[in-house]
């Protein structure tokens, strides 16, 4: 909840970050697409970057940055 809400919280200050949620136990696709392994799992630029576990908005802006 922590990673999703940071992430949300950046994309409603800044037009240029999309954060979208999905359970992926309902998203099988998405898991397979990704390789998803635990949660949550963060996916920058359709999957340029992949990142697992809980992030800080420091390190989420680290990781689209």
């Amino acid at each position: 909840p922590d990673t999703v809400q940071a992430a949300q919280r950046m994309a409603a200050l800044n037009p240029l970050i999309r954060a979208e949620a999905y359970d992926v136990n309902h998203f099988p696709a998405l898991r397979e697409r990704y390789n998803v392994m635990s949660v949550p799992c963060i996916v920058v630029d359709n999957g340029e970057t992949i990142a697992f576990g809980r992030k800080t908005a420091r390190q989420l802006l680290e990781l689209i940055g």
